[in-house]
């Protein structure tokens, strides 16, 4: 009889362990399931050693002059194209000069944490590019705005692809799309910005 109340509970332990297992899975799938998606995904970074997929943000690549992006100060679209045409063949690039600013339409993300990665040349700045990362809810609130950090000139003399920028803070809760901003901090000289892409992570949910 003892031993068939061991082989009872021994039974009763393998089914609790594995419905506890199946929780996480399911609910990453239910998750990924509801999050918005960010359209069709490709690998722009692909020659660096970067397999991750991204999502572009709306004219990612100021083909379009300035539409999809709020431009302040003297930031305009110039001639000019990052040289490896991640994106496709394009002519233009966006130019922030002193103190000017550059803020992206929205795009979809997932409660975790996002990459981004994008293209910049510092033509003589004498300050850093800053880059900041405006998120919002479902009704469009402000949800939190994250510094994701800035950008040196020295490492920019020409055209070179960021490093993978990550936030240090999982995204505020019920937030759905973010806005990428930069700034230039430079006194003169500018920065020149081209093919910005974002990894939602809403592939890494299961």
């Amino acid at each position: 009889m003892r031993c068939k109340r061991i082989r009872l509970w021994c039974a009763l332990a393998g089914v609790l362990a594995a419905a506890a297992l199946a929780v996480p899975v399911a609910s990453a799938s239910l998750i990924g399931s509801v999050l918005p998606s960010c359209g069709a995904t490709t690998y722009p970074f692909a020659a660096w050693g970067d397999s991750t997929a991204y999502c572009a943000f709306p004219n990612l690549g100021f083909e379009s002059g300035a539409t999809s992006w709020m431009l302040k100060g003297t930031a305009s679209v110039v001639a000019g194209n990052e040289p490896w045409h991640v994106s496709g063949s394009g002519t233009h690039a966006l130019q922030l000069g002193p103190g000017a600013s550059a803020l992206s339409s929205p795009l979809p993300v997932s409660l975790l944490d996002p990459y981004m990665r994008f293209f910049a040349h510092s033509a003589n700045a004498t300050g850093g590019l800053q880059v900041q990362v405006l998120f919002r809810g479902v009704t469009g609130n402000v949800t939190g705005l994250l510094n994701f950090g800035t950008l040196s000139p020295n490492g920019y003399a020409t055209w070179q692809p960021t490093q993978r920028v990550l936030s240090a803070l999982a995204l505020p809760l019920l937030t759905s799309t973010a806005q990428v901003q930069f700034t230039s901090q430079a006194k003169s000289g500018s920065w020149q910005l081209d093919d910005v892409y974002l990894d939602p992570r809403i592939g890494k949910l299961g």
